[in-house]
């Protein structure tokens, strides 16, 4: 397949210019080193050099002189892959870029890594206030689909919408590209982001590279990431997490059903969650304290993990497809100049709101819909949350796979999926 151009790249390149490190994490294959050893140069049009810590020799190398060898390295952009597994460089890198910025050397540096266990706490602990921190998530819809127009869901967030604007724009889309559109969302929606798995045309091939990718993170991220002592144990504890996604998490009802400690299980979901395998999701309270203290939403957000630690049928229709929307989520969040929060919402008196994207100046109340029609029903929680807030401002979302955008409720938009988060094209 082509070269897919990631949406994180207009988001580095500007930092680029203030900032001489720039980090790089997310799982293993979501494309980092493709990201930063041919997209980010070309882009850049800079030289570059390219060392990868998965190389042994390299951190030999590396752990006998490392000021000697950064001393060495001229070329304007240098891209050191996996740095998680050599902690002891990051001393000397920060050694080496605060005395080269006093004098004027220009030379920057691209950490990338497949743990935030270890990547980040390195940052915090020696680059703190030295480097730009960004996350590659698997291809997100509107990186398959392409096109050079702003979302819709852009739109929606900066309150610069007319429904009868948007039907109209719906309509001029012609069938072959509606039909392209959809196809592609349904593939992805199935078989998830990683770069690899749309390399593959063969479901047999897909599903082999899916599975290879778990044992892989069990027999080797995992052991890189943390100390397991039981892989047995945390594998049962990722298929019962998985099971619960897009469910409140009871982390002692977790641990009953594996029979563990619930430390240890805190600690198994702490593992998962800097390795980019799942995400836990705060409920809305105005008060900080209460969201710190009420149970989480868990998220395993790549349907084709979902696929090979359950199978195809262990999680029904609508937790799956909630899975699938929260993920595209996270992926537009990140491209806003300044990101919003998720939360969910859920009252004593039963009102719930599947998510809520939140600023301290607008929330946008978003609700998600498996079926292929939207109906006033699947408005009502948004409606009733509009409602509570007090003035009547505001409008909110369901999100569906269907066809058709429509005002399902009072200022409650039905929006089709695969309309809602691609770049549309321009013509």
């Amino acid at each position: 397949m082509d070269l897919i151009n990631r949406s994180i790249l207009p988001l580095m390149i500007p930092r680029m210019r203030q900032d001489r490190i720039l980090a790089v994490t997310g799982a293993r294959q979501t494309g980092k080193t493709t990201l930063c050893e041919r997209q980010l140069p070309e882009n850049v049009q800079q030289a570059h050099a390219y060392i990868t810590f998965d190389d042994p020799e390299e951190r030999l190398r590396f752990q006998r002189s490392p000021l000697a060898i950064l001393e060495s390295l001229d070329a304007p952009l240098v891209i050191l892959d996996e740095v998680q597994k050599i902690p002891s460089l990051f001393d000397p890198l920060k050694a080496f870029v605060d005395n080269n910025a006093r004098k004027e050397r220009k030379q920057t540096f691209i950490l990338t890594g497949s743990s935030q266990l270890l990547l980040v706490k390195s940052i915090r602990e020696t680059l703190a206030g030295r480097t730009a921190l960004f996350n590659l998530h698997p291809f997100s819809l509107p990186e398959l689909l392409g096109g050079d127009k702003a979302p819709l869901l852009d739109r929606f967030w900066a309150g610069d919408v007319s429904l009868s604007d948007e039907v109209k724009r719906l309509l001029t889309l012609s069938p072959q590209e509606t039909r392209r559109m959809r196809a592609i969302r349904d593939l992805h929606r199935k078989w998830g982001g990683f770069p690899p798995v749309w390399q593959r045309e063969d479901e047999t091939d897909k599903i082999n590279w899916l599975k290879d990718y778990r044992k892989t993170y069990l027999e080797r991220d995992l052991t890189d990431a943390g100390q397991v002592a039981d892989l047995d144990a945390f594998a049962l504890v990722q298929k019962l997490l998985c099971a619960r996604t897009a469910s409140l998490l009871s982390v002692s009802e977790v641990a009953r059903d594996a029979g563990l400690a619930v430390n240890t299980v805190k600690r198994y979901i702490h593992l998962l969650s800097m390795t980019f395998q799942c995400v836990l999701l705060a409920p809305y309270y105005q008060n900080v304290g209460k969201r710190l203290i009420k149970s989480p939403k868990i998220y395993f957000t790549d349907p084709g993990v979902i696929r090979v630690i359950l199978g195809e049928r262990s999680v029904n229709e609508g937790a799956w497809y909630e899975s699938w929307v929260f993920s595209e989520l996270l992926k537009w969040r990140q491209r806003q100049p300044v990101e919003p929060e998720l939360f969910f919402y859920r009252t004593s008196g039963g009102l719930e709101v599947d998510f809520l994207i939140a600023a301290p100046d607008r929330l946008l109340p978003v609700e998600v819909k498996s079926h292929d029609r939207a109906t006033s029903a699947d408005g009502r929680s948004v409606e009733t949350f509009l409602k509570s807030r007090g003035d009547g401002s505001g409008i909110g979302l369901v999100i569906y796979p269907g066809n058709d955008i429509g005002e399902v409720r009072r200022n409650v938009w039905a929006v089709p999926d695969w309309y809602l988060f691609p770049f549309l094209k321009n013509g």
